[in-house]
């Protein structure tokens, strides 16, 4: 028996998002010997996707399109053009058959009411990850996967080993540093590789624009002061930090910076990884490991950018209660759960900032020290500093903590 494949997808501004089947596709999928498939196209490569679909030994391969896809097409085009022994197929909503045998399908598929999908991945988002080097998940898969790559203008794209793109995320971006074009080699590339290509006019603001900038020794500095004071700095409310992976020394060999002198592991070309441009993904995370010294411990690293983010938010000086800073008690270096909440104090009020869902909510100075005592482990402080208030603040502080 034929084995198929079956996946529903949607795209937005190119980007590609699984939907989940209905009750009606699933028990369809079922009846009909077709096998509902799920792909993480955020954390995988095109080669991945290769490599899974030859796994998979599916006979054939049905995509369903969800609206315009004009990506989708080529994804599937890239598939069936590197795997002659699998048959793929892409259908819209309507049952239009848009690539692969017309007559393939001698049934009609449940499709209406598959909607909706997560917040879809924006530009802006990616812009930020490219030129910060911070990502969401970077704990998720050692090493990282290729995300974004920067490339100065179109006609490096000749020089680059055309296997580079294919060991990108399917959901990552190639930046042009240039207004949008489309000349041979862009046209080249896309023939190749579905790539989904940024040019510098695509948004209609600078994100780079929109970052401070820092030398390695006034990040650290900065950093040290978050540790002793939980003041973040940041005055010119700028969103980001250019750079930050690569100056603080996360391990980040998720982006590369393709300049006419070489290949970066940076935008402000301080990591040089390669002047020869035939280099394999493989060979340029070697040159890569050779990267500074962390300035703190990751887990740390991992959320200064977002109290640098947050900082903006507000006029004049912000702290942050955090188990790594000095705010009314030690910090804490010991063995932590994961955490979930961040307080912030300043000339605005008091505040608490739910990590999970990006949540900022007003608070009191009450509040935020029963949090600190609870980042740090030190409640044994609470009943003198709340006195008779002791047993209401810490009902209502766990009534907020656990059911929001």
């Amino acid at each position: 028996m034929d084995m198929i494949g079956l996946t529903v997808l949607s795209e937005s501004e190119g980007w590609l998002h699984q939907l989940d089947p209905t009750d009606a596709l699933t028990t369809f999928c079922e009846q009909h010997r077709f096998s509902m498939d799920r792909y993480d196209y955020d954390q995988h490569t095109f080669l991945d996707l290769l490599d899974y679909m030859d796994f998979q030994e599916f006979e054939h391969y049905l995509f369903v399109l969800r609206g315009p896809g004009e990506r989708t097409l080529r994804l599937v085009a890239y598939l069936q053009q590197r795997m002659l022994h699998v048959q793929f197929h892409l259908i819209n909503e309507r049952g239009d058959v848009l690539f692969g045998d017309p007559y393939f399908l001698d049934k009609t598929i449940p499709l209406e009411g598959t909607t909706g999908y997560t917040q879809p991945i924006e530009l802006q988002d990616a812009l930020m990850s490219l030129f910060t080097g911070v990502y969401p998940d970077t704990a998720l898969r050692q090493p990282q996967p290729l995300r974004h790559v920067y490339v100065e203008t179109t006609d490096l794209l000749d020089s680059i080993t055309p296997t580079l793109f294919d060991q990108m995320t399917i959901n990552s971006l190639l930046y042009i540093d240039q207004s949008t074009r489309h000349d041979l080699p862009v046209i080249e590339l896309m023939s190749r590789t579905p790539v989904l290509l940024a040019f510098s006019d695509t948004l209609s603001f600078s994100v780079r624009d929109r970052l401070a900038t820092f030398e390695r020794s006034d990040l650290d500095a900065a950093i040290k002061k978050w540790h002793e004071t939980s003041v973040v700095s940041n005055p010119e409310q700028r969103i980001g930090i250019l750079d930050y992976a690569t100056l603080t020394g996360m391990p980040s060999s998720h982006r590369l910076f393709i300049h006419r002198d070489g290949i970066y592991a940076d935008y402000g070309k301080q990591l040089l990884l390669s002047e020869a441009f035939d280099l394999s993904i493989c060979q340029l995370r070697q040159n890569q490991l050779a990267t500074w010294e962390a300035l703190a411990p990751i887990t740390q690293l991992a959320l200064y950018p977002i109290l640098f983010q947050l900082a903006s938010a507000f006029q004049g000086t912000s702290q942050f209660v955090t188990p790594y800073s000095v705010f009314e008690l030690p910090r804490t270096e010991g063995k932590l759960g994961p955490l979930t909440m961040i307080g912030i104090q300043n000339n605005e009020g008091c505040f608490a900032f739910e990590l999970g869902t990006n949540q900022l909510f007003e608070t009191d100075e009450t509040f935020l020290a029963i949090l600190e005592a609870d980042q740090k482990e030190r409640f044994d402080i609470l009943p003198e500093r709340l006195g008779t208030d002791y047993e209401s603040a810490i009902q209502t502080y766990k009534e907020l903590i656990y059911h929001g």
